[in-house]
């Protein structure tokens, strides 16, 4: 593309985000950034528990050191203390996930699925009540500047993020499970946590994603031609 037609549509984009937040103001900037999904795939019909139980198998198949890295799971008590202390509320779904297994050691590379960090849920609070209290000190002009382009992410729960400011996020205010990429604003939306599950299992069992010997150990590698049909039938997105 030439520089004159990237200028071009930066300019669009600017002329919108103006008209967008002069006209529609917090409600048509929150539209643009954080559209809703569209036409979704049906949820999966297999509950949480049977498909974690799936997950759980074929981790220790696939990719022992991911399973070796596994925590124990906590229980409904500790995950409400957590909530309360996030500010939150986790689906059932996600619940039965930290009663699994809460989150990955970080001995290993953390990973559940490439570019996908399984954190604890208390690392989930930590990050979050961090990045509230950074918005809180702010300026009027940076929480103003904060509320206006990023005001829509402060409910979302990042469940595994990618360590650069992606990944995969909850949403108690939608209850919306979803992966977006905030470089180019795109979203990846799931029906129910289950597809995800879903998706990741069949990530695993078709060797979309696999267990690679590198310089550091055992490490996850994708074939990002089969990860895309996976999730594109347990998903949809904006891009």
């Amino acid at each position: 593309m030439s520089l004159s037609k990237k200028v071009g549509i930066a300019g669009v984009v600017l002329v919108a985000l103006v008209l967008a937040f002069v006209f529609g103001g917090r409600w048509a900037t929150r539209g643009f950034f954080y559209p809703r999904p569209g036409t979704l795939p049906l949820p999966v019909s297999q509950t949480t528990d049977e498909l974690l139980a799936r997950l759980q198998a074929v981790l220790e198949r696939r990719a022992p050191h991911v399973s070796l890295s596994l925590q124990p799971g906590i229980s409904d008590t500790r995950i409400r203390e957590l909530e309360i202390q996030g500010k939150f509320q986790l689906s059932e779904e996600l619940r039965a996930m930290y009663r699994w297994h809460n989150g990955m050691t970080t001995n290993g590379s953390g990973e559940l699925i490439p570019m996908a960090l399984f954190w604890p849920l208390d690392r989930v609070v930590e990050e979050r009540n961090g990045l509230r209290a950074q918005v809180e000190s702010g300026t009027p002009a940076q929480r103003a500047a904060f509320n206006t382009f990023a005001g829509h992410t402060k409910p979302w729960v990042s469940v595994f993020p990618d360590g650069a400011g992606d990944g995969y996020y909850f949403d108690p205010e939608r209850n919306s499970f979803f992966h977006h990429f905030a470089e180019v604003g795109s979203y990846h939306w799931f029906p129910s946590f289950r597809n995800f599950l879903a998706g990741v299992i069949e990530c695993y069992e078709s060797s979309a994603i696999v267990a690679t010997n590198g310089t550091n150990g055992l490490t996850l590698e994708e074939d990002f031609d089969k990860t895309e049909t996976i999730w594109n039938r347990f998903g949809a997105g904006n891009y």
